[in-house]
Order: C-alpha cells, then structure tokens, then sequence
C-alpha cells in the first residue's frame, strides 16, 4: 500500500486492477480462515455482552460515575465490534463475488466511507474511553472526597472529552483528504492518509505505553495507601470505604491494562509488519495485517474482562463484610462478658 501514498488521486483512480499479491491473498485459504474467526469472535463478543451489562445493571459494586464509565466502554466496544462484523461480511461477499476479476476484486474508496468512518473513530474512542478510565481512578485516589460527591458529573466529563479528542484525532487523520483510489476491504484507510495514519498510529502507541505506567502507578499507589489505612485507622467506615476503592482499583486496572495490551499489539503490529514490508511478499503483507487487529480482541476482551472483575469484586466484598460482622460480632460477645464480670 505504501507505493501508492506520493500518487495523485486521478493516478490512484486510474488503478483499477489491483496486484498479483493482493489477488492472491484475497483468495487465500488463509484469508478465508479469518474470515471465520473474526465472525466467531464478533458473535462470542455480543452474547458475553449481555451478560457483562447485566452484572454492571444488577450490581451496585462500583460507583455511579465508574458503572457509567464501564457502559460506555462496552456499548463503543460492540458497535466497533458490530461495524467491523458488517465490514468482513461486506469484504467476503465482494471477494467470493469477483474472485476471478483482479480489476473488481477491491473496494472503490467513495463506497466505504460510511462504514470506514465509524470504524476508525470507535477505534480511537476505545483507547480514549479507556484513558477515561484510567482518570478515574486517578481522581478517586488523591481527589475522594470530591470524586464521591461528583462522580456521575466526572464520567460525563471524561466521556465528552474523549469524544472531542477521538474528533480531533479522526479529523487529523482524514479530513480533507480525497478518497481515491481503490483498497482491499473497508476498514483500510483511503491511500492519500496513509502517511498521516502511520504518524497518529505512532502517537496512539506512545501514548498507550505512558498510560500503561500511569495504570501501574495508580495501583501501587492505592496499594500503599490502603495499607497505611489498615494500620493507622480503626474506624471501620473508613476502613472499609478503602478496601471498597482498593478493590474497584484493582478492577478498573486489570481492565484498562489487559485492553492497553491488545490496542498496542494492533498499533506496534502494523508498525512492526509496515517496517518490514519491504522484506515480506504482498500477499503475506495482507494476510498478516488481518490476524494482528488488535481491537477486534480489544473488544471481546472488554465484555470477559467486566464480567469476571465484576463477579470478583462482588464475592470479595460479600467476604469482607461476612469478615466484619464477624469481628463485629466478637467485639459484642467480649463487652457482654466483661459487664457480667462488672456487675
């Protein structure tokens, strides 16, 4: 694809054909067998959706603004999940259609616009919404008494903002370039951003590392602060509100964590796999770049990851209070001896 981002766009739209190694890989065996796992993995991902929006809609385990946080991450993960499903349909259908035509077999750019672009900004708004997060949780550590009074207010906030900052990286990317030219399926960029789109891809990577340290901060610091609660505080309303933020810490992190690593794969991937374009055959170019989408499992991660912090969270907190009406108890019968002794 890199040989055609210094071409002009009437150039681009006189290339109709597409190459012997995109032909090929778009008739592969190994093409097909994506086409399979990115529909199994879609379909896994939108019944394990539900089952993660009931916990969050059934359990008050997190607040308001952190439940709210954690339903608009799934909600774009499954409409990024849904429009990519739509595009390989779209892709295999076209491909099975004009297998034997290496001058139909690709996507005229103009026809993919609508579906291209929703791609592209749910894919942007996935890392922001799950910076969002990680803000969250920075808030609620050195801002608690704040963050509780105002945390449905906070998710609101972070979510516009990281609708305007997906805007603004999107509008970067893509707009006012010419959308000439032909591409293998629609989740492709037009070929006159490629340049721009490998620059935003560069900085999505940087900034996903720095948030990966901030996420390990923020839990090695709630860590240590918990622990300098449990032994310098006894009243247990305190105790417990920090064991509460603790647990919900280690939540959240294990989530922004595990998706960081699955949105860096497809970033550092496609940096790794375009640097050594030059060494790979065409054809094994393509069919590499379908398996290291790593938003595609970003999204099926999103769901599992919910649902089983969630259910951790709720059968941890279940022990703690269990734990302390207990000790409660205890502390009950110990005063109820010393008064009979007493009296």
């Amino acid at each position: 694809m890199t040989m055609f981002t210094n071409q002009t766009a009437e150039e681009l739209e006189a290339m109709r054909c597409t190459s012997e190694g995109i032909f090929n890989a778009q008739n592969s065996v190994w093409m097909k067998i994506n086409f399979g796992l990115v529909y199994l993995v879609a379909l896994i991902t939108f019944f394990l959706s539900v089952k993660a929006a009931k916990i969050l809609k059934c359990h008050n385990v997190y607040s308001n603004g952190t439940q709210f946080l954690l339903m608009s991450t799934l909600f774009n993960a499954n409409l990024n999940q849904a429009v990519y499903f739509e595009i390989r349909i779209r892709h295999l259908v076209h491909v099975l259609i004009h297998a034997t035509d290496p001058c139909q077999i690709e996507f005229h750019t103009p026809d993919c616009t609508y579906d291209h672009s929703v791609f592209a900004f749910t894919s942007v708004l996935s890392t922001w919404l799950v910076c969002a997060l990680t803000c969250d949780r920075l808030l609620a550590l050195f801002l608690r008494n704040f963050y509780c009074n105002n945390s449905k207010g906070i998710s609101l906030f972070l979510i516009s903002l990281a609708v305007i900052l997906s805007l603004v990286v999107h509008s970067i990317t893509y707009f006012g370039v010419s959308r000439a030219g032909y591409i293998p399926a629609c989740y492709y960029p037009p070929q006159l951003s490629l340049n721009t789109f490998q620059t935003m891809n560069d900085a999505n990577f940087a900034f996903t590392m720095f948030n990966c340290v901030l996420t390990v901060f923020i839990l090695l610091a709630s860590l240590y602060k918990d622990r300098r609660i449990r032994q310098s505080v006894y009243e247990t309303k305190l105790r417990y509100a920090s064991f509460e933020n603790l647990l919900t810490t280690k939540a959240i992190c294990s989530i922004t964590s595990t998706q960081f690593v699955f949105l860096s794969l497809s970033a550092a991937a496609v940096a790794i796999v375009r640097f050594c374009e030059a060494g790979l055959a065409e054809d094994v170019y393509h069919i590499t770049v379908q398996y290291v989408t790593g938003i595609l499992y970003s999204n099926l991660a999103t769901p599992i990851l919910i649902y089983t912090k969630t259910n951790k969270c709720i059968e941890q907190r279940r022990k703690s209070i269990g734990k302390m009406r207990q000790q409660t108890n205890h502390v009950d019968t110990h005063i109820s001896s010393l008064r009979k002794m007493w009296e």
